[in-house]
């Protein structure tokens, strides 16, 4: 599973050539980056308080929920894009200075959207080899018309 999203995430930052750094993560923590790990607790830390300042001003204008947040500073941008579902990912991104906005946010979705279905996948495979291992020989009986 990892390696799928990881493969997704390059694919990000291949197509996305604006975005500097970038990293995906859910409630267990980094899924996915190109900041060093030794980082990643405080930038996990940063994100989270950006989510919950977004959250909270899209409470008061009513505009909820947050999905994507974007702040641009004096030398770029910063990109928060997030699932709203319980146990949702979230991809938070540097990119360069006029950088085309709707296309990066577009992009973190997309990685985010293949990310999940590789972690979905994942656990379809990981339900199937467990049911076999537990039940082992069921499913691989002969079809209709065919010999044992």
């Amino acid at each position: 599973m990892k390696r799928e999203v990881e493969a997704a995430f390059a694919e990000m930052l291949d197509i996305s050539t604006d975005i500097d750094k970038a990293v995906v993560f859910g409630p267990e923590g980094v899924i996915a980056s190109n900041i060093d790990p030794a980082l990643h607790e405080v930038v996990l830390a940063e994100a989270r308080q950006l989510l919950a300042l977004g959250e909270e001003s899209a409470t008061h204008m009513g505009s909820q929920p947050l999905t994507q947040l974007v702040v641009e500073t004096g030398d770029g941008l910063v990109l928060l894009v997030r699932e709203v579902e319980a146990g949702g990912l979230v991809a938070l991104a540097t990119a360069k200075k006029r950088s085309r906005v709707g296309l990066l946010l577009y992009d973190l979705r997309t990685c985010l959207r293949d990310a999940r279905e590789a972690m979905k996948a994942a656990s379809q495979e990981e339900a199937t080899a467990g049911r076999e291992a537990a039940f082992p020989g069921e499913g691989s009986s002969p079809a209709a018309g065919e010999e044992a």
